[in-house]
Parts: structure tokens; C-alpha cells; sequence
């Protein structure tokens, strides 16, 4: 899918959100707090990437790293710095989209037992079906995403 105007960039806004908000929940999984995220890593996917990493979560194929790489710089603390370019010049959407859906699968099953470690107390067969029915989201989500089949 590639992005054909100007107006349109929105898409890569809310993907670079979506990858920011999959490597924090992780990182809060692992223990980060709140305060840290917010002084030390910001918006930075980069600094997220880079934490993350340091708290065992796989190394991404080389395509996710490029596409962390290439997004990153306009994934900003107080916005989101637009791609200059022509009309129809922008680069394919689908790695982005295919970076999140990884890295989301990568943190599903600790994101799931932090929630309920922290928020709200169920059962191990809760916990089971929830982590059953993400990676469920997850596939159905991945099989639409030509880079991941």
C-alpha cells in the first residue's frame, strides 16, 4: 500500500504511535515506571528500541530495524515531522504496519502477564484466554500484512 498525497500521512503518525505504544507496554513489563519512560525514553523509538533490547526482547529481523530507523526521525516528543515529498512519492506503509505487528507479537505474552500481575487478578486459565485470544488478533491482523505472510 503505498500513500498518495500529502494529507494522507496520518497513517505513519498513528503506526509510529502504535510501535512507541507496543515497545512501552513491554518496557513496563519488565519494570520501567511511568516517570522513567516519560524522562528517559520520551517518544524516542529509537531509545525504546534500544531499552527494550536491553530487557531481552528478541532481536527484530533487519527489515524492523530499518523501518525503526527510518520512521523514528518523524516520530517526535511534541509532533509528527511530515515526509516532504511529491504526490504519490511516499514510501510503502505496509513495513511500517508489519513492524508493529511484529513487535507486538514478540511482546504479547509478557504484556499479558503484567496486566493481570498489576491490574486486575484472574485465574491461569484467564490469563491463558487472553493471551489465546491476542495472538489470535494477532494472526488474523498478520495474515492481512503482505510482509508478513
Amino acid at each position: 500500500m503505498r500513500i498518495t498525497c500529502n494529507e494522507s500521512q496520518v497513517h505513519y503518525h498513528l503506526a509510529a504511535q502504535g510501535i512507541e505504544f507496543a515497545l512501552k507496554s513491554f518496557l513496563r513489563a519488565k519494570g520501567v515506571t511511568p516517570s522513567d519512560l516519560s524522562a528517559r525514553i520520551g517518544h524516542s523509538l529509537l531509545d525504546a528500541l534500544q531499552e527494550a533490547l536491553a530487557r531481552d526482547l528478541p532481536s527484530p529481523p533487519d527489515k524492523v530495524l530499518r523501518t525503526i530507523q527510518f520512521i523514528a526521525p518523524h516520530h517526535r516528543n511534541d509532533q509528527f515531522l511530515y515526509f516532504v515529498e511529491a504526490d504519490g512519492d511516499f514510501p510503502e506503509f505496509m513495513p511500517v504496519l508489519a513492524t508493529g505487528a511484529w513487535i507486538l507479537g514478540q511482546v504479547v505474552a509478557d504484556v499479558v502477564a503484567d496486566y493481570f500481575a498489576y491490574y486486575t487478578h484472574g485465574s491461569a486459565t484467564a490469563v491463558d484466554d487472553m493471551l489465546r485470544r491476542m495472538r489470535a488478533d494477532l494472526h488474523a491482523t498478520a495474515s492481512k500484512i503482505p510482509l508478513l505472510q
